[in-house]
């Protein structure tokens, strides 16, 4: 059996052991840019280093032929320098007005490494409605050519999963409001709040209706659903009618969704069964989070994959490597077979990568790795 074979298993529910998938995106970018990728891997590409870890792929290297445009004429966007070097502003116009977005550039060593939301864009209901008008804008076109590539560089190594839209109310806490002000709007606003929910959710059938075109099985929501940013109130108002339409749409097709709740996540597990959803992505256990392993397990069941769950922080030097084991023996023991191991949420740029060819090893030793 391939690692790609065992991945659509997994979530058919004739499996009889998990998959080895962890996320190496984060590590291997954030050491290339650095020049400290370790020698054996300096001159590999991201699918060699998954094969000499003998890890499976969850996420292409590039896109898998989704592609998004905006509507000719309806949005204008622009981008001017800031107050200095380190800062960029943006601006979207439509028939509503102007947004204005400014970020700051994170340097290092005198590169740019990152940026950061200084100043979100939407501030007011009437700027809202300018969002509006930019999420109405969106729309998508498959592109088979470029999904077949996509699929084809992935090969064995696991079923390409395709990302999909985030909620609607996730990215505006994320990217447009912040946490404070999107609350703020929902209170002295929530009409408003509710209109552009609606043309989110007119947007999303867009993205669906053209994402089905394509001959993908496992799709992810991106929705970074957690008690903080999606409060049991919040979730049963805007993300879990979602999350059932999207899941049965799925069901229908003979495809499978799973959403990403990387945070603290203790308050809505219960939600989960409710929500139709075929997995969830990133949940991370204590001690990085607030739920333990018993917690998740009876949440997911027995027909819920679980994707992930040993914590980003034991790949650190603050958890020993026998932590690190035992904590994954721990998870398959319980989780398995609908289990797709990996790490909540990636292994970061500083971890330890020998531990996740120890765990290679673990998984070989306990199940056998597939091809």
């Amino acid at each position: 059996m391939t690692r790609r074979e065992l991945n659509l298993a997994i979530f058919a529910g004739t499996a009889d052991r998990p998959l080895w998938q962890p996320r190496l995106e984060e590590w291997i970018n954030w050491n290339r840019t650095r020049d400290t990728l370790p020698a054996r891997y300096a001159d590999l590409d991201n699918s060699a280093i998954y094969d000499d870890l003998r890890c499976s792929v969850r996420y292409p290297f590039w896109g898998l032929g989704l592609n998004q445009t905006s509507r000719e004429g309806l949005v204008e966007c622009w981008e001017e320098p800031g107050a200095d070097e380190n800062h960029v502003v943006t601006h979207h116009r439509t028939g509503s007005g102007t947004i204005t977005t400014v970020r700051q550039l994170v340097r290092e060593n005198g590169r740019v490494v990152n940026d950061r939301i200084r100043e979100f864009p939407v501030k007011t209901p009437q700027d809202l409605r300018v969002l509006m008008d930019m999420v109405e804008a969106q729309e998508w076109t498959a592109d088979p050519a470029a999904y077949a590539e996509a699929d084809a560089q992935v090969g064995p190594r696991g079923e390409p999963n395709m990302f999909l839209n985030s909620s609607g109310f996730t990215d505006l806490i994320k990217f447009w409001a912040g946490l404070p002000g999107t609350y703020y709007l929902l209170t002295d606003a929530p009409a408003v709040v509710d209109e552009y929910m609606e043309a989110c959710d007119r947007r999303d059938d867009r993205q669906l209706e053209a994402a089905l075109q394509l001959p993908a099985h496992i799709y992810n929501l991106g929705d970074h659903a957690t008690n903080e940013f999606t409060p049991p109130p919040i979730l049963k108002r805007y993300l879990l009618p979602r999350w059932q339409k999207t899941a049965r749409l799925m069901s229908e097709h003979g495809r499978y969704v799973h959403t990403h709740w990387d945070g603290n996540s203790a308050k809505i597990l219960p939600f989960l069964q409710e929500s139709g959803l075929h997995g969830v992505e990133a949940l991370p256990p204590l001690p990085m989070g607030d739920m333990t392993l018993e917690e998740i397990k009876a949440a997911v069941g027995e027909n819920i994959v679980a994707l992930d769950l040993i914590p980003t922080t034991h790949f650190l030097e603050h958890f020993s490597l026998e932590e690190c084991l035992e904590f994954a023996q721990r998870v398959m023991e319980m989780f398995t077979p609908r289990l797709i191991l990996g790490v909540s949420d990636e292994i970061s740029g500083v971890g330890q990568i020998q531990r996740i060819e120890a765990i290679s090893e673990l998984v070989d030793k306990l199940y056998g790795l597939p091809d």
